[in-house]
């Protein structure tokens, strides 16, 4: 299993990602990506990928109704050819506030869209000069002559899917699946894995061949309160005031319904301490990276042959001001350096 980092990129320079970027790739960690709310993907990843030579790079996840299948394809291909074929590349539908909200687009037909979209995008990053991507669906449809080979080994395309429609959308089209984080071992290898696993077999592919990614909330800290705090405050901070849906779901699929809930009933009155309050120890260790060295390195392991690879999200300072972001990613990077026991 690799580990990564996944940087939100609020509140952070790009001289900043860059230097967490090389202090993560010195450290032995396998990656970097960047997630499209906050920063757009590629800039960053570009200055990223000028800045380090070995870790894997990528967006987690690129917003489809933001970009065209040519225009992200496009982007990719320079990108992988900058980092010296070191992208992955993950996209997703996004979701209402990122979609309707900040740029007045309405998601309509998303798995129709993420079907096509992940088909032709497959085409378009792998298509040699020459050669042309003659397709045509119901949203998508393309006839385009590329003139900039690709690298020889084709990007990986991975699509973002929970929900049970898009998940089995993605194992039919994608190379493998993007998820968030909230989710427990358990689930994923009782529920999810079994899932996916069936829709790509029912598709005539080998289950095998699917990947998985995910990206948990994660905080290290010799103080476990210290590392359980920023947690619950950055769990409950995905209710309000920017809503993550999804997370909210992942929370109760994985048995913790009550606790959301009670989560969302205190954030819909204003009480955000009795929202913090009322997520318990067994939430943290069971759906984050959460707690001292030890204890992370307990939950890390717990999902060693269910992922290929963990994206951390370093929860442990406020997005609102860089003041003691590198300190805190330095720890996470130091965490995430060491290998596995």
């Amino acid at each position: 299993m690799d580990v990564g980092l996944l940087l939100a990129g609020g509140g952070t320079t790009m001289s900043e990602m860059v230097e967490i970027a090389q202090e993560a790739e010195n450290a032995g960690v396998d990656s970097v990506y960047i997630a499209e709310a906050w920063r757009s993907a590629f800039v960053p990843l570009a200055a990223i990928a000028a800045g380090t030579n070995r870790i894997r790079i990528g967006p987690h996840v690129v917003n489809a109704y933001g970009r065209s299948p040519w225009i992200t394809g496009m982007s990719a291909i320079d990108l992988n050819e900058l980092s010296g074929g070191r992208l992955h590349l993950c996209v997703g539908t996004g979701n209402k506030h990122i979609n309707a909200d900040w740029q007045g687009i309405e998601p309509e037909r998303p798995l129709k869209k993420m079907e096509e979209y992940a088909t032709l995008l497959k085409q378009i990053v792998q298509t040699r000069v020459g050669e042309s991507v003659s397709w045509q669906g119901e949203i998508h449809g393309m006839e385009w002559p590329p003139a900039v080979e690709p690298q020889e080994e084709a990007i990986p395309v991975f699509l973002a899917a929970f929900y049970p429609k898009m998940l089995e959308v993605a194992a039919r089209t994608a190379d493998g699946i993007s998820l968030g984080g909230l989710l427990s071992a358990d689930y994923i290898r009782n529920s999810f894995r079994p899932r996916a696993e069936a829709a790509a077999a029912a598709a005539g592919r080998d289950p095998a061949t699917l990947q998985y990614k995910m990206a948990p909330f994660a905080s290290v800290d010799d103080d476990v309160e210290v590392a359980r705090r920023a947690t619950r405050e950055a769990i409950c901070h995905t209710f309000a005031p920017l809503s993550h849906p999804y997370l909210a779901y992942a929370m109760r699929e994985s048995r913790f319904a009550d606790v959301t809930d009670a989560v969302a009933d205190h954030i819909a009155d204003g009480e955000f301490d009795r929202a913090c309050d009322a997520i318990p120890d067994r939430l943290l260790d069971e759906l984050t990276i959460c707690g001292t060295e030890a204890q992370c390195r307990d939950q890390l392991n717990a999902f060693d042959g269910l992922i290929d690879e963990v994206l951390l999200v370093n929860v442990n300072y406020s997005a609102a001001t860089t003041e003691g972001l590198l300190p805190a990613f330095r720890q996470l990077i130091d965490f995430a350096g060491k290998p596995q026991i």
